[in-house]
C-alpha cells in the first residue's frame, strides 16, 4: 500500500468497501447482461462482467504466489462459465486470497515503489467501484453514491498511481493544472517526459479545476463532463490520463 499517500485507507477499510462495491455490481449483472456500456464503448454487461472477474482472477493468483502468472493464463476453462458464476467465483477466490494474507506481504505490482498485497487490494477496491458505477449507468438508474473517504483516495490514486505512469508526450505542453476539491488540491504538471504531482501546495494562480470529490474522480476517469472552468491544459490532462489508464 502507498503509504505515502494522505489518504490511503487502512486495510480492514477497504476490505469492507471492496465488499460493499463487488455486492451491488453483482447483483446488478443479470440484469445488465445485454445492455450496452456506455462508459465503455462496445461493451455489453457481460464483457464488463467477465474483465472484471478475469482481474479478480488474475490478482488471486498474484498475491497467491507473488508472481503474476503468464503462461497459460487466463485459463481456458473459465470461458465455460456464465458470467455471473465467473464473477462469483473470481470474487471468491481473490478475497480468499486477501484473508490469507498480510498487507505488506510480497505481491508483485506494475509499480516499482509498491510491491506488496497492500497495493493491490486498494487498487481492485476502486476499480470494483468504477465498474459499479458502469454498471449503474448501463441499468439506467441513479448511481449509489461513493464512500466519502474512497472518493478521496481515489483521485489520489488515480492521480499519483496511473497518470505518472503515462507515456512521455513530446507535444506536451508543460503546463500545471491544479485540482481542489474536499479541502486538498494535487498541482498537475504535464511536462513531456514526465507528469509530476505536488499534493496540497499552496495556490499559484494556474489554472484551477474546483468540484466535488466525486464529480472529480469520474472526470478523471472519464465517466463525467469535464469540469468547470474551461482551460486548454484540462483537456490535455484528460487526454494524458486516458492513455494512461
Amino acid at each position: 500500500m502507498d503509504q505515502a499517500s494522505p489518504h490511503a485507507l487502512p486495510f480492514d477499510r477497504y476490505r469492507e468497501l471492496l465488499d460493499r462495491e463487488y455486492r451491488i455490481l453483482a447483483d446488478l449483472v443479470p440484469a445488465t447482461l445485454d445492455l450496452p456500456v456506455p462508459a465503455c464503448p462496445g461493451w455489453t454487461g457481460e464483457d464488463l462482467a467477465r474483465h472484471t472477474a478475469i482481474v479478480f482472477l488474475h490478482k488471486a493468483e498474484t498475491i497467491r504466489t507473488g508472481e503474476r502468472p503468464s503462461h497459460g493464463w487466463p485459463p481456458v476453462s473459465i470461458g465455460s462459465l456464465p458470467a455471473p458464476a465467473l464473477l462469483t467465483h473470481s470474487f471468491t477466490s481473490l478475497t480468499d486470497q486477501l484473508d490469507r494474507h498480510r498487507p505488506e506481504d510480497r505481491a508483485e505490482t506494475f509499480v516499482p515503489w509498491d510491491q506488496t498485497v497492500g497495493f493491490w487490494i486498494r487498487r481492485l477496491t476502486h476499480e470494483t467501484a468504477i465498474h459499479r458505477v458502469d454498471l449503474q449507468d448501463a441499468a439506467g438508474g441513479g448511481a449509489t453514491r461513493l464512500d466519502p473517504d474512497l472518493t478521496l483516495d481515489g483521485i489520489d490514486e488515480v492521480l499519483t498511481v496511473m497518470l505518472v505512469r503515462s507515456r512521455p508526450d513530446r507535444a506536451a505542453s508543460g503546463s500545471v493544472v491544479r485540482l481542489e476539491t474536499g479541502g486538498h488540491s494535487w498541482d498537475v504538471r504535464l511536462d513531456p517526459e514526465q507528469v509530476r504531482i505536488t499534493r496540497d501546495a499552496t495556490a499559484n494562480g494556474h489554472p484551477t479545476v474546483r468540484t466535488d470529490p466525486e464529480g472529480l474522480l469520474l472526470w478523471l476517469w472519464g465517466r463525467a463532463a469535464q469540469p468547470d472552468p474551461p482551460s486548454a491544459a484540462v483537456p490535455e490532462l484528460r487526454a494524458r490520463l486516458a492513455r494512461a489508464l
